[in-house]
């Protein structure tokens, strides 16, 4: 892998990492609970988000959000069967 390359996928990786950072902050995460997110780049130079460690009602509130396009009224998770 070329250094540009690298660059440019380190670039995307915290560009994203930001971004998740915002919207688990949006979701009422602290900074103590977003300290984990870490942007990484493969050796094949694949750009990524380590998320490390979350706590579980702020994964549940994710999952929610992806399971349905938005959170529960209450900011708490909703059972989805």
């Amino acid at each position: 892998m070329e250094m540009q390359e690298w660059r440019d996928a380190w670039t995307r990786a915290g560009s994203a990492t930001e971004a998740l950072r915002e919207a688990l902050t949006g979701m009422g995460a602290g900074v103590t609970q977003t300290a984990h997110l870490r942007p990484m780049v493969s050796r094949k130079g694949t750009a990524w988000v380590d998320v490390g460690q979350l706590p579980a009602h702020l994964a549940e509130r994710v999952a929610e959000v992806i399971r349905t396009g938005s959170p529960a009224p209450d900011g708490t998770a909703r059972s989805v069967k």
